[in-house]
């Protein structure tokens, strides 16, 4: 019975070792960055009750690495009133990072709404001009509808770069020409195990946004990462720094 239990504990090491052994290896490959510093702002908007926490392992990797700074914490209010709820760094030449946090966080067609006024306040208290566009799941449908449907340039920063992680757009809309020119897109998406899916959006599905947005952008890029589930999940994209590593270094330059 000894044996059999030291057996047991030698395979239960083993498995959990392998495990903390792949992240250990993840954060070694992750750790440098080859990035450019600018004023340009990145904001990150979070998906079904989404908050703070939801970005912030990704947001605290990028500036603990030194690829962007950890800026603000800003919160948007039913009534569509922003404020900051918290500011760590100065806004400078030191690619900024803004975290926002939605009252309502479950209604992204409401969520979206919001947008112009929440990038109008980082432009007139933060003298924002340019700003890069990152959600996940549900985030990455907010900032589309308000690319869509919601953006007006005289008062808002100019977006340069969007970011959807792991999210699908419809496949024809009338609202598509409504889409910047000169905006670049990274269309990042999960695949567990070569399942073809990240546990909850197939990657056929995801990889459809190709056809919706060809020949209204500057650029379009597909990303499909590959990964067991603790690497690749739906909800594990954004705990991953070989993932934040990806992204920075496309955000960033």
């Amino acid at each position: 019975m000894k044996h059999k239990k030291t057996f047991i504990f030698f395979i239960f090491l083993l498995v959990v070792g392998t495990g903390f052994g792949g992240w250990w290896y993840n954060t070694q490959k992750a750790a440098n960055y080859h990035v450019k510093q600018s004023r340009t702002a990145t904001v990150f908007i979070p998906g079904l009750g989404g908050n703070y926490i939801t970005s912030d392992y990704m947001v605290s990797s990028w500036d603990k690495n030194g690829a962007a700074t950890k800026a603000l914490q800003v919160y948007v209010k039913d009534n569509g009133k922003v404020s900051t709820a918290k500011q760590f760094n100065k806004i400078g030449k030191n690619n900024p990072v803004i975290q926002a946090n939605f009252q309502t966080n479950n209604k992204p067609s409401f969520e979206a709404t919001h947008m112009p006024q929440l990038l109008a306040y980082l432009k007139k208290n933060y003298g924002i001009q340019k700003v890069n566009l990152i959600g996940h799941s549900s985030g990455g449908e907010i900032i589309y509808d308000y690319l869509t449907k919601y953006r007006k340039t005289a008062d808002q920063p100019e977006t340069v770069k969007f970011v959807s992680m792991a999210n699908t757009y419809p496949l024809k809309d009338p609202n598509i020409t409504n889409l910047p020119k000169n905006l670049q897109i990274l269309n990042f998406c999960g695949n567990v195990s070569n399942t073809g899916s990240d546990g909850l959006i197939p990657v056929r599905d995801v990889v459809k946004m190709k056809e919706l947005v060809r020949g209204h952008v500057k650029s379009y890029k597909l990303y499909v990462y590959n990964g067991d589930p603790q690497q690749a999940q739906h909800s594990m994209l954004h705990e991953n720094p070989e993932v934040n590593k990806i992204i920075g270094e496309y955000m960033f330059n």
